[in-house]
């Protein structure tokens, strides 16, 4: 990790995750071999004030973390008023259009590069101002991050590299400064092999960097782990010309709608994310006519947007969610953002939740992954209800 990341002994990192995640576990060991300061924070809702006070040039985080800064970003823009707002959105875009080209190859004309300058001094330099002005970048793990969200960042002068690990063979692959492609895993770190398999496209990994086993589960160690010594993640994807990896989806995630076509849930959910209306999005329709959506909105974004648009809606979250005005809002930022996939793999309909999923409940695993057969059991009624039984 170290000799694929610029890592100095002068930088200084904010720990946001808890050391019992492979992935923060992993960057601790990194950056005390590399004498790196690490401050940690006391609670989620005091990252901000911490980011002001230790001013990091280093950080790593999950992709829900950058999903509600970008939020709160867009919100705190749009509340602006006036010809700010107009200008933040303009600078949006720009910002958009402009890193889209870089991370392409396209060539960037000298009227986007000039428009971009305009936006990073007006209106991106406060992201920077917010993060505590010196980070050089972020490294993201753990969950894929949205394009949309990739771009906005890298356009504010904030690089966010996505790398890709887990608990049975640590850090495996990163993108780097220099050679970042947006919605990849980056290439594997030194030492370590990495293949996509011809029979199922699962993302195989072989080196030191893997478990030797299953601690006394040898039957369970050998389902993981081929004669070859490739350790079989689990993970579907494919590799690209220049050495990069692209994950699509989970083997286990993947499910089959009642016409026979598999549906990747982590491709379109990672496109519902891109909507301000959408706090936590699941993906659901397995052995059912159609795509669905469970959703838990951005209840603060969803009630400003409600009262720009002048759509009546009042009373608790719980009378919201059944209010078919709000669903219609709802559903139909779902539907554009997933226009542009296959017609089966298109929601068609939304169900709204009055609560985030949890750990607690037993909703999620402490890494913050859903977990989907708790969930389809759960709400088996409301799948069925927009899904089709």
């Amino acid at each position: 990790v170290s000799k694929g990341l610029p890592i100095r002994p002068t930088d200084r990192s904010l720990a946001v995750l808890p050391l019992s995640h492979i992935f923060e576990r992993t960057v601790f060991y990194v950056l005390c071999a590399n004498g790196v300061a690490i401050h940690y924070c006391a609670a989620f809702d005091q990252i901000a004030s911490h980011l002001q006070e230790v001013k990091p040039t280093i950080m790593t985080a999950v992709p829900r973390l950058f999903e509600q800064v970008y939020h709160k970003i867009i919100k705190k823009g749009k509340a602006a008023g006036g010809w700010r707002t107009s200008l933040f959105e303009w600078a949006l875009v720009v910002g958009q259009d402009y890193w889209e080209a870089k991370d392409k190859h396209d060539s960037v004309s000298p009227v986007l590069a000039a428009k971009h300058a305009v936006a990073s001094r007006l209106v991106f330099s406060k992201w920077r101002e917010g993060v505590g002005g010196y980070l050089r970048f972020f490294v993201s793990g753990g969950a894929p991050l949205s394009k949309k969200l990739s771009y906005a960042f890298w356009a504010a002068g904030i690089p966010i590299l996505q790398g890709y690990g887990m608990t049975e063979a640590c850090v495996t692959s990163v993108n780097r400064p220099e050679d970042n492609k947006v919605g990849s895993i980056g290439s594997p770190l030194d030492g370590i092999e990495m293949k996509i398999a011809e029979k199922d496209g699962e993302i195989l990994i072989r080196g030191k960097n893997v478990m030797r086993g299953y601690y006394n589960k040898p039957e369970e160690t050998a389902k993981v782990i081929d004669k070859e010594g490739f350790y079989h993640t689990g993970d579907v994807g494919y590799e690209d010309s220049d050495g990069h990896f692209f994950i699509t989806d989970r083997i286990k995630d993947l499910f089959k709608l009642s016409n026979g076509k598999y549906i990747a849930p982590l491709q379109v959910e990672s496109l519902l994310k891109q909507s301000p209306l959408v706090s936590q999005p699941v993906v659901v329709g397995s052995g059912r006519k159609q795509v669905g959506a469970l959703i838990v909105p951005d209840w603060d974004a969803l009630k400003e947007v409600l009262e720009d648009e002048g759509i009546a809606a009042s009373g608790s979250r719980e009378e919201m969610c059944e209010d078919p005005h709000v669903i219609k809002r709802v559903q139909r930022d779902a539907v554009e953002l997933t226009r542009e996939l296959s017609d089966y793999e298109r929601v068609k309909r939304v169900y709204l939740l009055p609560r985030e999923f949890s750990i607690d409940k037993g909703e999620m695993t402490p890494t913050l992954k859903i977990k989907r057969s708790v969930i389809d059991e759960k709400y088996e009624e409301a799948i069925d209800e927009i899904c089709g039984s």
